[in-house]
């Protein structure tokens, strides 16, 4: 198929629609550079967007019509990635033209993903664990996925035919929060710390701080790297019994966060009693150890001081995916298609 475009303004017609699937592989948001994947009739697409095909395998400077200048990588011959600056008005300009000249623009890239062969996706791969590896990779979260995942391919192929045991499956389930961040939600009394705790995690002021209680109404969601381990964590809203409609609308949604939670964090202070939160917490914290101590605490920190941080973030690290998960030698069932 061939196609005649004009570029000037990214909305001309042409001689027939682009038949190519595309998304944006790279994390919405600023960024120094993002990735666009295009799938099926590239070479047709490329010379509508770019004024000439780039060969498979090769990796190419083209002005993408008149968007930006970028690079093209030719992957395979129905796949290539183009590569402009990340900033969002530039991608949401390249889907704008590409779904103006009859590419389907997806949301969803990992239903997207899914549906493309991972053999030719990384052709690179010397087999299809190797590929699905690569695959998996590509989206995991966390930092600590790499070295096990990268040493599938060996662990497959000295498991051979054997079927995989229980132990098997309850790891890999572990193992897959790596890929797919666990939720981890910290819950405590007003003023107990919570989003002192969780800024300094976090390394920014995502959650407010003040003295009065009911400040923090909703749950504040970031993703935290916890040694090498990244998680989705939620500073909750003080339980309390409060008269406020929407204070207790947000109260009524952090219990039910505490209820699917993968890993509920309960937080007391010196004075400030422990929650209740309808379960038994996986792990009690002392908040504001610089000030006192709290009877019943697994662990005791202090946001102000930074002490006892290190030691928090490693132990709900080793609860959620423990080391001997990390250094077991057997195969990871990290990909459906692995059965």
């Amino acid at each position: 198929m061939s196609a005649t475009a004009s570029i000037t303004d990214g909305t001309e017609a042409f001689g027939a629609p682009l038949d190519v699937a595309c998304y944006r592989a790279t994390p919405h948001g600023m960024g120094a550079v993002a990735v666009v994947e295009l799938v099926g009739d590239v070479s047709a697409a490329l010379e509508a967007l770019c004024g000439k095909d780039v060969e498979v395998g090769g990796l190419r400077m083209r002005r993408f019509g008149p968007i930006d200048d970028g690079l093209v990588a030719r992957l395979a011959p129905e796949r290539a990635q183009l590569m402009p600056h990340g900033g969002t008005r530039i991608v949401e300009r390249l889907a704008e033209w590409l779904s103006a000249h009859g590419a389907n623009w997806i949301d969803d890239p990992l239903a997207m993903r899914a549906e493309i062969d991972p053999a030719e996706m990384f052709p690179e791969a010397g087999d299809r664990v190797e590929a699905l590896a690569l695959a998996t990779l590509a989206r995991a979260a966390s930092p600590a996925a790499v070295r096990p995942l990268l040493a599938q391919t060996d662990r497959w192929r000295r498991h051979g035919d054997a079927p995989l045991t229980g132990d098997d499956a309850a790891r890999s389930v572990r193992l897959m929060r790596l890929v797919d961040p666990a939720r981890v939600v910290l819950v405590g009394r007003p003023n107990a710390g919570k989003s002192t705790l969780s800024n300094a995690l976090l390394g920014a002021e995502a959650s407010i701080v003040s003295p009065a209680e009911g400040t923090t109404r909703d749950a504040v969601g970031a993703r935290i790297d916890l040694a090498g381990l990244v998680v989705e964590w939620f500073d909750l809203p003080g339980l309390r019994d409060t008269s406020d409609l929407i204070e207790r609308e947000a109260i009524d949604l952090a219990r039910r966060l505490i209820r699917d939670a993968d890993f509920v964090v309960a937080l007391a202070a010196p004075g400030v009693a422990w929650p209740e939160i309808g379960r038994e917490p996986d792990l009690r914290v002392g908040a504001k150890c610089d000030l006192g101590s709290v009877e019943g605490a697994d662990l005791s920190v202090s946001a102000h001081t930074g002490a006892g941080l290190k030691e928090l973030r490693a132990h709900i690290r080793e609860r959620l995916v423990p080391q001997a998960d990390l250094a077991c030698e057997r195969p990871w069932l990290f990909d459906p298609r692995l059965t």
